[in-house]
């Protein structure tokens, strides 16, 4: 048990790292203003952002955000940043939407590894 705590915990700072570094790539990205012009309500009522806004090529591009929200986290009509990669406008995201993964992976993973010192020292 204790060292499925301690593995899960690990697992879960990489995949935090990983993000981080998802992040940081973001530095180099293209930004541009959407409008949240819809809201897709999943089956337990949590809304994902879908967002619309020209691209640096002057195209426009339809995004839906990964996070949903309950209640939604964005109103229809609400202006945001959106970043892509350079020449992927589809690949856009709501700027500051990982910091949340990292927040709660950050701290999940914490607490796994705490946990899981805990339950070694102990005998579990």
């Amino acid at each position: 048990m204790a060292l499925f705590l301690l593995g899960s915990g690990l697992f879960l700072l990489f995949a935090t790292g990983y993000i981080l570094f998802q992040s940081h790539l973001l530095r180099q990205n293209i930004e541009r203003q959407g409008t949240v012009i819809d809201l897709k309500v999943d089956d337990e009522g949590a809304a994902a952002p879908v967002v619309r806004f020209i691209d640096h090529n002057g195209r426009e591009v339809t995004i839906t955000s990964l996070v949903s929200a309950m209640p939604p986290a964005y109103t229809i009509g609400q202006s945001v940043t959106v970043v892509y990669p350079p020449n992927q406008p589809g690949q856009a995201r709501i700027k500051g939407e990982s910091k949340q993964f990292l927040a709660i992976f950050g701290a999940l993973s914490v607490a796994l590894i705490v946990v899981g010192v805990i339950a070694m020292l102990m005998g579990w």
